[in-house]
């Protein structure tokens, strides 16, 4: 027997809207909360040659701090959506942005790469707490097409953020150095801080708290053993995580790609990191579109089957011209890959979340936990056998693009629909 799904909304009455539904300008106030994470990785990448000269060091050891990012983001997640089900969305959120802005005041006096490394792994850990909320306040709300197509919107609006950082991050290079790139994210920080206390509201109700209160704190984590107990839902969670690690394999080498390899500019670097990003929010939009013919899961397909096809183009093109591939060569499998993602992404996160409506914070924290390990470990292997080529970069975007469709079609069965509750 199914569980029946209460569509009861605890909230503030003046929060919904005449229909008794979430007021449009929610999904702007969430994307803006999990613009943090994009705004924290890439502003500072046109500033990590700067940084290593700065620094004394070389560029591939500043740009393992990306590394350490995204794997205390993923830590920040596993640990605050389990707190944010038990203590409250909002609660989680200004803890989250505490630690974020201490840690950020304290990078902008290190002056030695192995402490910006781990200052960046702390600042990351309080981003995750902030950021899990969002997707966790997604699944409070909505469910099924609906929660894709916010999810879309989310994605949308918070992808201006990679396609703005870039530029952000040169421009304050042009008027100062890369401190105030960090100054500039301990703005954004308590911006968030002035959003999460004071207009977003808590979509966890008393009664759901207290009980969640009165529950041991093994049982607070036992929730992430239903979730692997869950077979579909698994298979789209590793399925998007293998997907996000080519899109962080990407992140990761991009100073390299573009700036050493290709010799392109720090002030050129952005529009080029930009035009993926761009690809991203075109498909973004399209998905929006197909959600009002297709499910999620269909259209997830499609979406993974077409970077596999990119990034297949993409090995083939570099193998073929080897150090004197064109730029071009280069660029248009590369969007192509990333704007894929934009079809990805909304459709994978919905589609595993519809398996667990009564633990929705700690199912995201582990769906974003596992986006951002993958991510960092897939880079920093990449990063890690650099080569001097782009041979190791395209090969393993290829191969996470194929370990994915794997999971899709064999572990989560995409073919076939799912029913929510579903736990087997």
């Amino acid at each position: 027997i199914l569980p029946i799904r209460s569509t009861r909304i605890v909230m503030p009455p003046n929060f919904l809207d005449a229909d008794g539904k979430p007021p449009r300008w929610l999904a702007p106030c969430l994307a803006a909360l999990v613009a943090l994470t994009p705004f924290s990785i890439d502003t500072y990448l046109p500033a990590i040659p700067a940084m290593a000269e700065a620094l004394g060091v070389e560029v591939a050891q500043v740009q393992h701090s990306v590394s350490s990012f995204l794997l205390g983001f993923a830590i920040g997640q596993l640990c605050g959506g389990p707190l944010s089900d038990r203590w409250g969305r909002i609660l989680v959120g200004t803890i989250g942005l505490t630690i974020f802005m201490l840690s950020t005041v304290l990078i902008l006096f290190t002056n030695t790469v192995e402490l910006l490394v781990i200052l960046r792994f702390f600042q990351a850990v309080g981003g995750g707490f902030a950021a899990v909320n969002s997707g966790a306040m997604v699944r409070d709300l909505y469910h099924g097409r609906e929660a894709a197509r916010i999810m879309s919107m989310i994605a949308t609006m918070m992808l201006i953020a990679p396609l703005a950082a870039p530029v952000i991050g040169s421009s304050l290079l042009t008027f100062g150095d890369w401190h105030a790139i960090f100054v500039f994210l301990l703005i954004y920080a308590a911006l968030m801080m002035g959003l999460v206390r004071g207009v977003l509201p808590e979509t966890v109700s008393k009664f759901r708290r207290a009980r969640r209160q009165r529950e041991s704190r093994r049982t607070l984590f036992q929730n992430y053993g239903q979730i692997f107990r869950c077979r579909r839902a698994l298979g789209f969670l590793f399925a998007q995580g293998l997907v996000s690690g080519s899109m962080f394999i990407y992140i990761t080498t991009a100073p390299f790609v573009f700036m050493e390899h290709f010799g392109v500019s720090s002030a050129n670097f952005p529009v080029l990191f930009g035009s993926c990003v761009l690809g991203l929010v075109l498909m973004v939009q399209l998905n929006i579109r197909l959600l009002k013919v297709f499910e999620p899961r269909q259209i997830l397909l499609v979406g993974i089957s077409l970077q596999l096809l990119s990034c297949t183009l993409l090995v083939a093109s570099t193998l073929y011209f080897g150090n004197q591939q064109p730029l071009l060569a280069w660029m248009v499998p590369l969007v192509m890959a990333m704007g894929a993602i934009g079809i990805i992404t909304p459709n994978s996160a919905a589609c595993y979340l519809e398996f667990f409506p009564k633990i929705s914070g700690t199912a995201n924290a582990l769906y974003g936990a596992t986006l951002f390990i993958a991510g960092g470990l897939l880079g920093g292997l990449v990063n890690g056998i650099h080569t001097g080529t782009l041979v190791p970069i395209a090969v393993g975007m290829l191969c996470c693009s194929a370990a994915a469709l794997g999971c899709a079609l064999f572990v989560a069965q995409a073919r076939q629909p799912i029913e929510v509750g579903e736990q087997k």
